[in-house]
């Protein structure tokens, strides 16, 4: 079973429009490196999609997208899925 990378930071979309929500999380990937994974918080269908678009248009990978409740949980990888060694040092990252 594979463990889903630790988030480097969280993006709460909740109380945002989409385009809030998107706007901050490409102000906070901005400065970090290519590999970091982000957890989005998003309350709605359409933001879901839309992250996930966006994410999509700028190279990076979708590692995860669950519904939690009334919120929906997309963890985002910056650059791109994660390489396997990549993948394994975020897993074994203490939380």
């Amino acid at each position: 079973m594979t463990v889903p990378p630790t988030p480097s930071l969280t993006v709460d979309g909740t109380l945002l429009t989409c385009k809030g929500a998107i706007a901050k999380l490409e102000t906070e990937f901005s400065h970090l490196p290519s590999g970091t994974v982000a957890r989005v918080l998003v309350n709605d269908v359409p933001s879901r999609i839309d992250v996930r678009a966006w994410a999509d248009r700028r190279g990076h990978g979708v590692l995860a997208d669950a519904r939690q409740g009334e919120v929906f949980e997309l963890l985002i990888s910056k650059g791109g899925p994660m390489s396997g060694a990549a993948l394994a040092a975020a897993s074994a990252e203490p939380g």
